[in-house]
């Protein structure tokens, strides 16, 4: 099925991207539908209303982002910083609660944690009596990118969000609006209504973070409000079927239901990723934990703060990853790149000369490793723009200028 936008066909048992991980193995715990990733918004699910989205009668984009200043934090000895590093960005990290529309829905999901400890009570001492069932909402976590209350959070957090409660660190509990929710990445951004001088924290580089590096998630599992939990980046680019950007940090941090859209931070204080998902066949943390990057999760929030909403460049295709065993069938020596399946047409790929069975092997002056790469670089490059792209066909290279269009249905 040709895709309308930067292109990525979705496929329910192994992406084009070659995902090797079992997707059994990926279920939402917000009690909405099953996905390809186990996403970590809290308690209970919102209702679903069709998301949220800025329209004109919707208040104006609440300006530039400021750049808060980077965590003095102490680096001497393995674990010396932590307590540092949590008492410079603690006050950051905020819970974000959701109530749903409808009031009749009840807290009996399997992973509302009462839920399950009556269920043990009522298995080894034969409680009979089940406890009233009261409205549930959804759970989650996000953290302070702005002093004047500006908030990243997951969008799956916030879906069919009715009510939307910010509690600070502090105890207090402040109304939040909803500025925009961007479904393609999972990233929402909150404005907390209230009186400004928040604290914020810095966002890192997470285009150098490098396996082994260690990292600290905050957040509010369980409800478990400002828990910290520590490892290292177990690896990079994982893509996990979650939507056509999928680029995650992998980190072995403890993460559970309740952290998604809390901070994942370095060892300076400053936040490397957005905690989304995680790996798990029982539905409980294995130490596989997936977070956006935050070069991805600040334009994102930049965007949607700025302008009230996401445009990104598409080019009209569909996508597959140019494997070595394609390689072989076309009597190309190595693999890499980006196969054109199909191309729109009268898209912009068509009208640029792309044709279904091309490899994209640059972009940009970039090397296009496979079908997320360019479905990344298109999303990143400029409305209306025309890019150099070099292209594998019938053995042969070929040099075109790929005109960029616009990918109208990405608005948060």
């Amino acid at each position: 099925m040709l895709t309308t936008g930067t292109g990525r066909r979705e496929s329910s048992a192994k992406n084009y991207r070659g995902s090797s991980l079992p997707m059994n193995s990926f279920n939402k715990i917000s009690f909405r539908p099953a996905v390809a990733a186990l996403l970590l918004c809290g308690t209970a699910a919102a209702a679903a209303t069709g998301g949220m989205a800025l329209t004109a009668s919707d208040p104006a984009p609440v300006g530039r982002l400021a750049e808060p200043q980077a965590a003095s934090v102490a680096r001497a000895g393995v674990h010396a910083s932590l307590a540092d590093m949590v008492a410079a960005v603690g006050t950051s990290v905020v819970q974000i609660q959701v109530k749903p529309e409808n009031q009749a829905m009840r807290l009996s999901g399997p992973s509302d944690p009462r839920s399950q400890q009556e269920e043990m009570l009522r298995r080894f001492f034969g409680n009979p009596e089940p406890r009233q069932e009261a409205p549930r909402g959804a759970l989650g976590s996000g953290f302070i990118i702005d002093a004047s209350g500006i908030v990243v959070t997951n969008a799956h957090v916030v879906q069919g969000a009715d009510t939307v409660t910010v509690q600070l660190s502090d105890g207090r509990e402040l109304p939040g609006q909803v500025l925009g929710r961007d479904e393609k990445t999972d990233l929402a951004v909150i404005r907390i209504e209230g009186t400004g001088g928040f604290q914020a924290v810095p966002w890192g580089d997470s285009d150098a973070t490098r396996v082994g590096d260690s990292v600290f998630a905050v957040g509010s599992p369980f409800g478990l409000g400002n828990t910290v939990t520590a490892g290292i980046v177990s690896a990079r680019s994982r893509e996990i079927g979650a939507g056509p950007y999928d680029d995650f940090l992998q980190v072995d941090a403890a993460i559970n239901s309740g952290n998604s859209g809390g901070p994942l931070f370095d060892a300076n204080g400053r936040v490397v990723g957005v905690n989304t998902a995680i790996f798990s066949p029982s539905g409980g943390n294995v130490g596989i934990g997936f977070a956006i990057p935050a070069q991805l999760a600040r334009t994102v929030a930049t965007q949607i703060v700025e302008h009230g909403s996401i445009e990104r460049g598409r080019i009209g295709v569909a996508l597959q990853d140019f494997t070595s065993e394609l390689a072989e069938e076309q009597g190309v020596e190595q693999g890499g790149g980006a196969l054109i399946a199909q191309v729109e047409q009268g898209g912009p790929a068509a009208l640029s000369g792309i044709q279904p069975g091309d490899v994209v092997q640059r972009f940009a002056g970039k090397t296009i490793k496979d079908g997320g790469d360019l479905a990344r670089a298109v999303a990143d490059a400029s409305s209306g723009s025309r890019v150099p792209v070099q292209v594998l066909r019938d053995r042969r290279h070929y040099a075109l200028n790929l005109r960029i269009g616009s990918d109208a249905a990405a608005r948060s």
